[in-house]
């Protein structure tokens, strides 16, 4: 039958596109090459089929791993099907389970292996680095979760902070992938996929804020020094504190699961606990 002879380059193309464009790339081009070749939906269905087996394999662990850091589930799917190329790369599979590309290691647990970088001045070019391993999958999705809450370089990210997965794409622009297209690519996954569909609503322990019109001065005691800094979700910052007697200017005030917080930075808040206000 005709619809048996699709050459490998074309079988090539519709991997390579669908990470990004979906059913409608995957059409594009087998429209393009039917001069040469009669090409049904049956020829690409198979590809289909496994990207919907991925997205229900990854979807509750995503969904895990995103509301334990307050993270949306739909841009930490879209992450792990354009990195591992819907789980088909080698680094996503078993005994690697790298699905989201994290280079470093792992309780000292890495692999070599040769990855793509861009650049404004060399373009796309190859390196070998060292990636992370994992026991399973559900370590992958929850170190790259860990990654993005404890960095405030990726404050853009969280979910108190930001109001759409649009925005959580934005920022990872530049910042996660040195892909110039990173975050279009993110988005359309999202939206051909309906990834939004396992966002729900978020932490239910999301803070609740409140503006200060004025600012005023909070300072650290004798008797709490040093005292932590803590992220917009109130978890510690390591190794950053505030010594006795040094004292901060209080911008936002925000309760988190009970516990009052006052903002001194843009990503620095410290416990109500711990310091006192001098001055209002």
């Amino acid at each position: 039958m005709k619809k048996n002879r699709v050459t490998s380059t074309l079988l090539a193309l519709l991997v390579m596109t669908a990470g990004v464009g979906g059913i409608k790339s995957q059409l594009s081009v087998a429209q393009a090459a039917s001069n040469t070749s009669s090409v049904s939906l049956l020829d690409i269905d198979f590809k289909l089929d496994n990207q919907q087996q991925f997205i229900q394999k990854i979807a509750p662990v995503a969904q895990k791993a995103a509301k334990k850091y307050n993270l949306y589930p739909s841009v930490m799917m879209a992450q792990a099907i354009l990195e591992s190329n819907w789980g088909s790369s080698t680094i996503s599979q078993a005994p690697y389970n790298n699905f989201f590309g994290i280079k470093g290691s792992y309780n000292k647990a890495s692999v070599a292996m040769a990855t793509q970088e861009w650049s404004a001045d060399k373009d796309y070019y190859t390196i070998k680095a060292n990636f992370r391993t994992y026991p399973d999958m559900k370590a992958s999705f929850n170190d790259n979760g860990m990654q993005l809450r404890s960095n405030p370089y990726y404050s853009g990210v969280w979910r108190e902070n930001i109001t759409s997965y649009q925005e959580a794409a934005d920022w990872l622009q530049g910042r996660y992938a040195t892909d110039p297209d990173y975050a279009s690519k993110l988005k359309g996954l999202i939206r051909h996929y309906n990834l939004t569909q396992y966002d729900g609503r978020g932490s239910e322990s999301a803070p609740h804020v409140e503006n200060v019109d004025n600012g005023f001065t909070v300072q650290v005691p004798s008797q709490h020094a040093p005292v932590n800094f803590y992220s917009p979700l109130g978890v510690a910052l390591p190794s950053q504190h505030l010594n006795s007697g040094a004292s901060r200017t209080c911008s936002e005030v925000r309760f988190i699961n009970g516990q009052k917080f006052y903002r001194v930075s843009t990503y620095e808040w410290l416990k109500a606990d711990d310091v006192v206000v001098v001055n209002d």
